[in-house]
């Protein structure tokens, strides 16, 4: 391949997921449940209380009291503090099972470790470990993070 259809090892290629926003109403359990959960590393050191305008500079987007942003390998992104729950888009929740919004998968080692984590941090799992033609394209499971968010986890093919 030329050198002016490569893409450098350490950003996304053109059509992959480059940034994610995860809607929260409190930050320190949505740090908390994502390093528990996928290891994601945030800029604090610890989980915090929720940071307010004064100590993180205000969303220009209306409806973003901050954000605070976390990395894991490629992907980056930031968990955008929301109000109030009446500012989330839940899909996930009993009454509405259905609801799909745009949903990324993440790489995980594991579907089944990775969904007693989701418990253990206070989430809670959607669809179950879901094997894809017969487990020979792997596993996938969806579940509901601490803040209400729909999200999903895929592990490659046991061998």
């Amino acid at each position: 391949m030329s050198s002016s259809g490569s893409q450098s090892c350490d950003r996304p290629a053109l059509g992959e997921i480059c940034w994610v926003e995860v809607p929260v109403t409190n930050v320190g359990r949505a740090v908390s449940f994502y390093r528990a959960v996928l290891g994601w590393q945030t800029e604090d050191a610890k989980p915090t209380p929720d940071a307010t305008a004064d100590e993180k500079p205000p969303s220009p987007v209306p409806g973003i009291d901050i954000v605070h942003f976390f990395s894991k390998g490629r992907l980056n992104g930031a968990f955008v503090k929301v109000s109030d729950e009446s500012s989330l888009a839940l899909v996930a929740d009993e009454e509405n099972p259905h609801k799909m919004p745009p949903l990324a998968y993440y790489l995980v080692e594991s579907v089944d470790e990775t969904l007693k984590k989701v418990e253990l941090a206070g989430g809670r799992v959607h669809v179950p470990k879901t094997a894809i033609s017969g487990g020979t394209m792997g596993f996938f499971a969806r579940f509901v993070d601490s803040e209400g968010n729909l999200q999903a986890v895929w592990s490659q093919p046991q061998k």
